[in-house]
């Protein structure tokens, strides 16, 4: 069997930096809690459970100790009442979102109609909209749900970090083709992450040479999810694993040429596990 692997793997930077603050913050062993997973990776948040972390997603609680926002980015009236209650509080909102945050508040201050392109259930969204006001904004996931955007004459349109690019430039085409003939002015920022971009960019290129591809990465991870769906799309047979112990060995040794990618919250280490037990089968 041969293993082809993209050339970029592992931690994206918003993930590594996360990750490194709470481990020095775990250095001092006191009470720290996380609100919500830090990141969607089952085994990076079963080694951080295992140190001392603790995750929450119900603020109140929480009596005292340190609280790190999630990677994902926090809503507004859980800081609040973090902040309420005296809570030392530490953000490790990833730097990308941060900037889709900022961008969807200065639109809605310029009384922007804003659209989330993306999952209205995703942590990283419902931080993005939750501060503000829910007659201005849309959010929408596929080009079918552009029908539920009200007519307005001003329209902002942010994506998730972790959206898959097509998808945002099709619902961008879409809904700017549709509304042209309401005089809309539009602005669209592309918010969807660079390292994400890139990672599609390349799981799309290794699907294309190898029989199989096998995605690693949390089940709850939305880029891990679009990797997947990607190679599903191209019509090779995909395998979705959160570990390496997940793989059917008996299943994958028939196949000749096989590709492993990753989410950006995968550890490297995982992924280079995984390539070294491919590698030796017969």
């Amino acid at each position: 069997m041969k293993v082809y692997l993209p050339r970029k793997i592992g931690f994206c930077v918003g993930v590594r930096q996360a990750i490194r603050m709470v481990e020095e913050e775990l250095k001092k062993k006191e009470e720290i809690y996380c609100l919500g997973d830090l990141i969607h990776n089952p085994v990076v948040m079963s080694e951080l459970a295992s140190r001392g972390l603790k995750v929450l997603s119900d603020v109140t609680r929480i009596k005292k100790g340190t609280v790190f926002t999630r990677a994902h980015g926090v809503e507004r009236a859980i800081l609040e009442e973090a902040a309420k209650r005296g809570l030392r509080m530490v953000e490790t909102t990833c730097p990308y979102v941060s900037r889709v945050q900022r961008i969807a508040r200065n639109l809605s201050v310029q009384s922007y109609h804003i659209v989330v392109i993306g999952s209205a259930k995703h942590p990283e969204v419902r931080s993005v909209v939750s501060d503000l006001p829910t007659k201005k904004l849309s959010i929408v996931k596929t080009i079918k749900e552009i029908e539920k955007i009200p007519r307005v004459k001003k329209m902002g349109i942010v994506a998730q970090t972790t959206e898959s690019l097509d998808n945002f430039k099709n619902i961008v085409k879409n809904l700017i083709e549709n509304r042209l003939e309401d005089g809309l002015e539009t602005r669209v920022f592309n918010t969807v992450c660079s390292v994400v971009r890139e990672r599609q960019k390349e799981t799309k290129e290794l699907a294309g040479k190898v029989e199989a591809m096998i995605v690693v990465g949390g089940y709850k991870s939305s880029n891990t999810q679009k990797l997947a769906e990607i190679c599903r799309n191209m019509g090779v047979r995909t395998y979705l694993i959160e570990k390496e112990e997940d793989i059917d060995l008996e299943e994958v040794k028939k196949i000749n040429t096989v590709g492993i990618t990753g989410g950006t919250s995968t550890p490297e280490k995982v992924i280079r596990n995984l390539e070294k037990k491919l590698s030796n089968l017969n």
